[in-house]
């Protein structure tokens, strides 16, 4: 079966919402980025894995968390932003996909049908019914950010591979204080708000193992 899905390109919420936008620079901003950080293994500008033309670069642009291989793919985010915004999106989208969790819109509850709309926010897929609900996801993004992380731990955490261990520390012990994150709209389980911290500010180092764990357990089944 074909499935046809509408990409809709989106300005930032900030700039949506009617909030003054800063000159687009290729340098970090000054705010801490908003949504999930950035997780994937390659350059946001391009494919190259990162780390081996040098250490990756990061860098906040229109609130978004990005990472680039070298400056000169940095520095497209003042030359063409809205280029690199749409490489990073088309990326987001084909690797969230099959992650996510709900056939329904996560504003209306309308059935998604056979081409959803699908919208990066934060560096997070939301798959909508109908392009009349991008702004109310705009408007309360953090509610709607919350409810689909609900509908992942929901989804995922029955058959999540690390049941009992931390992506970060190991072993999760009778006495940790556990915490089921959503980045990039899968489940992390850690074993407390430290290693939660960690995970947030560095997806990218534990996304993988995640990934790796509950690929093999379907596998083995």
């Amino acid at each position: 079966m074909i499935r046809r899905y509408l990409v809709l390109a989106i300005l930032p919420v900030a700039l949506l919402l009617g909030a003054c936008a800063a000159t687009p620079s290729a340098e970090p901003s000054a705010s801490p980025p908003s949504g999930d950080g950035y997780y994937l293994p390659t350059c946001a500008a391009c494919d190259t894995l990162l780390g081996t033309r040098g250490e990756a670069l990061d860098v906040v642009h229109r609130g978004r968390a990005l990472r680039f291989c070298t400056q000169a793919c940095a520095d497209r985010v003042r030359t063409d932003p809205d280029g690199v915004h749409a490489f990073a999106d088309a990326k987001m989208r084909d690797d969230q996909r099959s992650h996510y969790p709900l056939d329904t819109s996560i504003v209306s509850g309308v059935s998604l049908g056979p081409a959803p709309i699908e919208v990066i926010v934060g560096n997070r897929l939301f798959r909508l019914a109908s392009r009349d609900e991008v702004a109310p996801l705009l408007r309360d993004s953090k509610v709607v950010f919350e409810r689909l992380d609900r509908a992942v731990c929901e989804a995922q955490s029955p058959r999540y591979a690390m049941q009992h261990k931390c992506p970060v520390q190991g072993d999760i012990l009778p006495g940790d204080t556990m915490i089921d994150l959503v980045v990039a709209n899968r489940m992390i389980r850690v074993c407390c708000r430290r290693c939660e911290v960690m995970v947030r500010a560095r997806p990218y180092q534990y996304l993988g193992m995640i990934d790796y764990a509950n690929r093999s357990k379907t596998e083995a089944h």
